[in-house]
């Protein structure tokens, strides 16, 4: 099969191409920077390059490098906002825009990622933009799959990866609010096993799927096992969010790359749990589980 797919690159992406490549898929990634492609996941069989970008090229351009493809996996997403690059051009009209030129390139196959949490009325504009793009992508017309994973962690992810490094200095973590908000990890390749599957199974056309790991963790409980997995001890500092709230509009203000933002520290208030059973049913699924993940790739 030929797949067209976004966010290449990315933590998730690289994951989908090698898995893609493995069962027999040719892969076609958008990207500002065919270079980036080729140095990031040249060493990936079946994997080309096109030259694009979801929030500026046009749908004629997007729909003539879709051309001749069978279907697209769609993973561009966002956690920060960056210039123009904010959560509406990047989840919502890069979202219009890639099911239009899929439409026009007479694509019928769509596997979108969302995120647990999306839905109408959210609190966190990140999971509002996310929600807006499933409702692009249900009117769409297309045989679509949706997928709305929990945190992702892998050996690229920025947040167990952010924590690990703080845990290596001798300071104490700092944990926002009261640090008892749950989230279901799940493991990366468990994530684009789901999304590889999908495409050649008919049974999950029209399906929403949330994904998440076999157990739920607070925040606390995630970087105590973290940290314990590291053989290391750290004192935890408690930031109130009101105080955290007022730091992300500081941080807002500097140049790079903020440590935190207000959208984050609103999602950290709220859970971000689901009932990971259907999704084992129907990918069949030995859910991998954080805590061995954590033993093998730290080694405490």
């Amino acid at each position: 099969m030929k797949i067209f797919v976004t966010g290449g690159t990315g933590h998730v992406g690289e994951s989908v191409l090698r898995l893609l490549s493995e069962a027999g898929h040719d892969s076609r990634v958008l990207t500002r920077n065919p270079e980036f492609v080729r140095g990031r996941v040249g060493s990936i069989p079946r994997v080309y390059p096109a030259l694009g970008d979801i929030t500026t090229s046009s749908v004629e351009v997007l729909a003539g490098l879709m051309a001749k493809m069978e279907a697209v996996i769609h993973i561009v997403g966002i956690i920060i906002e960056k210039g123009t690059a904010g959560f509406e051009a990047v989840h919502t009209e890069g979202t219009r825009r890639i099911v239009e030129a899929a439409k026009r390139a007479r694509v019928k196959r769509f596997v979108h990622m969302s995120a647990l949490g999306a839905r109408e009325g959210a609190a966190a504009r990140y999971h509002r933009t996310k929600f807006a793009a499933e409702e692009i992508v249900r009117e769409s017309g297309l045989d679509w799959t949706i997928f709305r994973p929990s945190i992702i962690y892998g050996e690229r992810d920025e947040f167990l990866n952010t924590f690990a490094g703080i845990a290596r200095l001798p300071l104490p973590l700092p944990i926002i609010g009261s640090g008892k908000g749950k989230l279901q990890p799940i493991w990366v390749e468990d994530v684009a096993h789901c999304f590889v599957k999908s495409i050649e199974t008919e049974e999950t056309v029209g399906q929403t799927y949330e994904l998440g790991g076999d157990k739920a963790y607070s925040i606390k409980e995630i970087m105590r096992l973290l940290v314990r997995s590291m053989g290391k001890r750290r004192p935890f500092v408690h930031l109130p969010v009101p105080i955290a709230r007022f730091q992300a509009k500081l941080f807002d203000l500097l140049p790079g790359k903020p440590p935190f933002t207000a959208d984050q520290v609103t999602m950290l208030g709220e859970d971000n749990v689901c009932d990971p059973a259907p999704l084992k049913e129907a990918f069949g699924l030995t859910l991998r589980s954080m805590e061995n993940y954590l033993q093998e790739r730290f080694g405490g």
